[in-house]
C-alpha cells in the first residue's frame, strides 16, 4: 500500500535525476559554437588553410606533387579527397571530413588534411613526443 508521501518523494527524485541531463544538453550546444578550418599540408609544410564553418558551395583544387596529384573538394562545411592517382586510393575512401580532429591522408603523395577548431577547448588527446 503506497502512501501519498511515497508518490511525492518518487516524483521529486525523478525530477532531480533529470538535472544532469539538462546541464549536459545546455553545455553540449555551446561547445559547437567554435569555428572550424582545414589545414592542408604537403610534405609536412602548410599548403593551404580553408575556413570550413563559413564555407558555402563547392570549391575544387588540385594538389600536384612529384609523386602524383590529389583533387580536393570543399563542399559546404566539409572537405575530402575525391580523386588521386596513388596506387591504393585509400585517401578517396576516407570520404569527407568536418569535425575537429578528423584527418584525410594520402601517404604516397605526402598530403594530409586536418580539421581544426578555433575553440579554446582542446580535444582530449595525449600528445606523443
Amino acid at each position: 500500500m503506497r502512501k501519498k508521501w511515497d508518490i511525492g518523494l518518487i516524483a521529486v527524485l525523478l525530477l532531480l535525476s533529470l538535472i544532469p541531463e539538462g546541464i549536459f544538453m545546455a553545455t553540449g550546444r555551446q561547445m559547437n559554437t567554435g569555428s572550424t578550418y582545414a589545414v592542408v599540408q604537403v610534405n609536412g609544410e602548410t599548403y593551404k588553410t580553408i575556413p570550413l564553418s563559413e564555407h558555402r558551395g563547392t570549391d575544387t583544387f588540385v594538389i600536384q606533387t612529384k609523386e602524383g596529384y590529389n583533387r580536393v573538394v570543399v563542399r559546404d562545411q566539409e572537405i575530402g579527397i575525391t580523386e588521386a592517382d596513388c596506387p591504393d586510393k585509400i585517401c578517396i575512401s576516407e570520404g569527407f571530413i568536418s569535425k575537429p580532429g578528423e584527418m584525410a591522408v594520402c601517404l604516397p603523395h605526402k598530403v594530409m588534411i586536418e580539421v581544426r577548431s578555433n575553440d579554446s577547448a582542446e580535444p582530449d588527446v595525449i600528445p606523443a613526443h
